[in-house]
């Protein structure tokens, strides 16, 4: 009886097994893995938080908060679509030397098919279905969810806050970008499903079999302030996406739409 369980295993085990190209059919596929790595840039280099840089108009900026989310992050193969992740946080919050801001901020997604790939899609925000729910239900979920944290959301608006862009602007022309004077703070804010928006970024991926691909990305500063729309950044200091007024709504809609211009190879 041993013999013939053996056996039939054996022939099992055979006839599954073809030749092609002397490519041997029965080799498990190795999957490999993507980086993402965001990187800022602006006239004087990268980013770095807190310190002055200038805008191309020569408006003097200085950053203290850049973070957006992207979500349904797919991988480009023709007409195919691969989802790789849910949702992610893109924070530059440890950009406060060179050397960190050149390193800039990196994702990494395991267990995809080897193969080519012309591009990365992803949505800048957080996609309806992911918006639809607070932090209470993603952190009863059991595990430390990207959506878990209360500070990222608006219950009044029953959105996540898409995008963080907070610091000073030189106002009074003395040199400095703010020093701590309430006159010449920028915050931006972001949200509601009305500004999710999709970037599509063509690129040629070539992910091998248990090796790894690094895609460099850039977010461009200038382009923040002045690509889809201008901002006037003096009298347009601060908004805040609030649906029930229509002036804060504009404004957002300039930075959501310019940070999707921004984000490119």
């Amino acid at each position: 009886m041993k013999r013939i369980l053996a056996f039939s295993l054996f022939a099992i085990l055979a006839f599954s097994c073809c030749k092609d190209d002397d490519i041997d059919c029965c080799t498990t596929p190795v999957d490999g893995s993507l980086e993402l790595n965001f990187t800022t840039q602006t006239q004087n280099g990268n980013m770095i938080l807190f310190q002055d840089f200038d805008l191309n108009d020569g408006t003097q900026l200085n950053v203290n908060k850049l973070q957006f989310y992207i979500s349904d992050i797919r991988l480009l193969k023709g007409n195919e679509e691969v989802k790789i992740s849910e949702v992610e946080l893109v924070s530059f919050k440890s950009h406060s030397n060179p050397t960190t801001a050149a390193s800039g901020e990196s994702f990494n997604f395991a267990d995809i098919p080897a193969g080519t790939y012309t591009g990365v899609k992803f949505g800048i925000g957080v996609d309806s279905e992911l918006n639809a729910n607070d932090p209470t239900f993603y952190n009863g979920l059991g595990t430390d969810h990207i959506l878990g944290s209360g500070i990222d959301y608006w219950s009044g608006w029953n959105s996540y806050i898409f995008t963080k862009i907070e610091g000073f602007f030189d106002r009074n022309s003395n040199g400095t970008a703010g020093g701590g004077d309430p006159e010449e703070e920028i915050t931006y804010h972001t949200g509601t499903n009305e500004l999710y928006r999709e970037k599509t970024i063509s690129a040629d991926i070539d992910i091998a079999e248990g090796g790894s691909f690094t895609l460099p990305l850039v977010v461009d500063m200038d382009k923040i302030f002045n690509s889809a729309a201008s901002v006037d950044i003096p009298n347009e200091p601060v908004a805040h996406s609030n649906p029930l007024i229509e002036e804060n709504m504009i404004i957002t809609t300039k930075i959501t739409d310019n940070l999707l211009e921004a984000i490119g190879k």
